[in-house]
């Protein structure tokens, strides 16, 4: 309980729904006010507001990476593409299915870590479906440099394995 009560004394967060607080504006928000670094790890990537937001923040001269799946990377409407023909360094991860010749493991993480100050998570996929036909949330966490580190160090194990 303690622990609950220091959490919320430290930290701030701030939630959105796609389908009453659109999520997607307050996505490229914080994209388009970022001043160092921006790193995406997306199950799916195909909204085109956030897509070019990504790109002004690569033009912009952020330091901007993204992890994405295999599978959805190659999706008629991906954006990757676009973003890597933009600049931005773009990889999927080659995920070592033991042998199993069925398994198809996935990049499923919807995150994003802003300057390495604050982090956006959620069911949020970083899609025109996402703002517009599904039901999903985003959770933007604020002043709480754990769990920052915490998202920084997945990101960084996943590039490692990612090409």
């Amino acid at each position: 309980m303690l622990l609950l009560i220091f959490f919320l004394l430290s930290a701030r967060v701030d939630v959105f729904f796609s389908a009453t607080d659109g999520c997607e504006d307050n996505i490229v928000k914080s994209i388009d006010s970022a001043k160092r670094s921006i790193y995406i790890a997306s199950y799916s990537l195909t909204s085109r507001e956030i897509s070019e937001a990504i790109v002004r923040a690569k033009k912009r001269g952020l330091d901007v990476k993204v992890i994405t799946d295999p599978q959805q990377s190659s999706q008629k409407f991906s954006k990757i593409n676009f973003l890597r023909n933009n600049g931005v360094d773009i990889r999927v991860p080659l995920y070592d299915t033991k042998g199993k010749r069925f398994l198809t493991p996935k990049m499923h993480h919807k995150f994003i870590i802003f300057d390495q100050e604050y982090v956006m998570t959620g069911s949020y996929n970083l899609t025109a479906s996402a703002e517009d036909l599904n039901d999903e949330n985003c959770v933007f966490i604020y002043d709480d440099k754990d769990v920052v580190e915490k998202f920084y160090q997945e990101f960084q194990r996943i590039w490692k394995i990612s090409k």
